[in-house]
């Protein structure tokens, strides 16, 4: 691994030849260029100053990598802290899509710490007695800023309102004390919101602007960046000194194929939250010395991906807004009915899932016939939902407010582009989603009796869902693992520092954000990485700016 560091005062030709003779080097050949000190293994791709730029081109006492609502919550304190700062962002300006905007707004402010503190351990401990996901340390100092969120937020002058109270597994003890609120008019208005307070505070916000490298000095402080400016049209490769820190807020690895293969529990697996989140700051925070933390964990259910459309979504289940119910926690009969199956048509859970959490369900591995029978599913309704409004989840993802898709109302363009598949009868869509007729017709015809008995025995559904499919013609969505947002990335400890594989914080690195997530395999309830946006965002900036420069 190459690590490229700047020497703390210029020094010249000669003076590095006396240091490193051609023949230390790896590559004896390579023409190694003034005021640039190579450390560790130096691979041909490292990146590299040019010698007429050695120098920097900007400077602020912080600098921010992402422009997502941890970057913006980050920005905002630190500037009103004192400090200058300069936001750096990959995408740009007219096509900007965050996980933040995408979401729902739902935000968590925890009504009572004491509580909250149980809810939070048991949820770390999860199948993990020994060594739990989290330390003690970081969630104490998370639920601390958490319950601030929303007093934090209306400070500001922002729109929020009391959503629902409860975590997503009340069978823990002090699920209670989680309390939900919501941003009035979604994500996408709260990140106009923190847009227009950082733009309020004159915060140098540069797009296309793509962060290479983190930048150190020989003591293996981080002291500034590379990154390659794409505006104007040429790119340019520009070095921006922080005084004072550098704070990752760049997201998780949602669209970076070999990470999410060789770190996630199940594969293929599609995210609803935006196009930008490759991973540039894991890789970046590792290449300084970071730890990782949470790879295989992730905020996901089941979700819709076609291959004529980026993103996956969000399926409204049930219709009338599935997973806002599920967080409201209100239980009504419901007006349709629909089942989960696996690729050979046969149920496997109960389909009142955990929106953050069903994930997990779809990692069975057959060893023997080496695959993984619940990848694809499908989501199996009947002419009743097909009726009752857009399939696609109108509250968050492509489909929301956001509208980088706009679903019809009746469904009919989503059928007539192939990503719902239907049938006259169930033998019929069994052959069209390439099902067995046979186990799907028996997985159908024991779904209808146990909707007659109003008793699930198979998966103890809540006989409020059980609704028969009995009313043709029938319906198919094919589904894959997927959801919100991965939650792995460099370990950090309370102060939001990144830290080493020896718990020893890399100084002048900070994160935010679910770019190294607090939360492990569990999520506590929805509005979760909103909420670790709001809090860390601000214990991230708070520490920045008391680091004092070493020279």
């Amino acid at each position: 691994m190459a690590i490229w560091r700047f020497p703390p005062a210029p020094v010249s030709a000669r003076t590095l030849e006396r240091k490193l003779s051609v023949s230390d080097l790896p590559y004896p050949n390579h023409t190694w260029l003034p005021g640039l000190v190579p450390t560790g293994n130096v691979r041909k791709d490292s990146a590299m100053l040019p010698s007429k730029n050695n120098q920097w081109d900007k400077s602020a006492e912080v600098v921010i990598i992402g422009y997502g609502l941890a970057g913006a919550v980050a920005a905002i304190t630190a500037r009103d802290l004192g400090a200058s700062v300069v936001i750096l962002e990959k995408q740009s300006a007219g096509s900007h899509c965050s996980c933040s905007s995408i979401a729902m707004g739902v935000f968590l402010s925890p009504s009572d710490i004491d509580r909250a503190t149980e809810y939070m351990i048991a949820i770390s401990q999860v199948n993990q007695p020994v060594t739990p996901w989290t330390d003690l340390d970081s969630i104490l100092v998370w639920l601390k800023y958490s319950a601030q969120n929303k007093d934090w937020l209306v400070n500001l002058g922002g729109n929020v309102k009391f959503f629902s109270k409860g975590g997503e597994f009340p069978e823990l003890s002090g699920s209670d004390s989680m309390e939900l609120w919501k941003y009035q008019g979604s994500g996408l208005r709260m990140m106009k919101f923190m847009y227009d307070q950082v733009a309020s505070r004159k915060i140098e916000v540069c797009y296309e602007t793509p962060v290479q490298r983190l930048l150190t000095d020989e003591s293996g402080r981080v002291i500034g960046v590379r990154a390659t400016d794409t505006r104007g049209g040429q790119p340019k490769e520009v070095n921006i000194r922080a005084s004072k820190a550098v704070i990752l807020c760049s997201g998780g690895f949602e669209e970076n194929e070999e990470m999410k293969l060789q770190y996630l529990r199940v594969y293929p697996i599609y995210f609803a939250g935006g196009t930008g989140n490759t991973g540039d700051g894991i890789k970046m925070a590792q290449e300084v010395g970071a730890d990782l933390w949470h790879m295989n964990c992730v905020s996901a259910r089941l979700c819709a991906k076609f291959p004529d459309f980026p993103m996956a979504f969000f399926i409204d289940f049930s219709g009338g807004g599935w997973s806002q119910r599920s967080m409201l926690g209100k239980k009504e009969k419901a007006r349709v009915g629909f089942i989960f199956v696996d690729k050979y048509g046969r149920r496997y859970m109960d389909e009142d899932l955990k929106p953050h959490a069903a994930v997990y369900e779809l990692g069975a591995f057959d060893s023997h016939k080496l695959e993984y029978p619940r990848v694809p599913s499908y989501h199996i309704f009947d002419r009743r939902r097909m009726e009752y409004g857009p399939l696609g989840q109108l509250t968050s993802g492509p489909s929301g407010p956001h509208q980088l898709y706009k679903w019809s109302r009746d469904n009919l363009a989503e059928l007539q582009k192939g990503w719902i598949v239907r049938g006259e009868t169930i033998a019929e869509l069994a052959g069209n989603i390439d099902v067995s007729p046979t186990i799907l017709e028996n997985t159908v015809q024991h779904w209808n009796r146990y909707c007659e008995e109003s008793n699930d025995p198979d998966f103890g559904r809540n006989p409020l869902e059980l609704v028969p499919l009995d009313r043709p013609p029938f319906y198919a969505i094919k589904l894959f693992p997927g959801g919100s947002n991965t939650q792995g990335g460099p370990k950090r400890n309370s102060k939001a520092q990144v830290v080493n594989p020896f718990g020893d914080p890399i100084l002048g690195l900070y994160e935010a954000g679910e770019c190294g997530s607090v939360f492990g395999m569990l999520y506590p309830a929805g509005g979760g990485n909103l909420a670790e946006c709001i809090a860390f965002g601000r214990i991230a900036a708070e520490n920045a700016v008391r680091e004092m420069l070493k020279v």
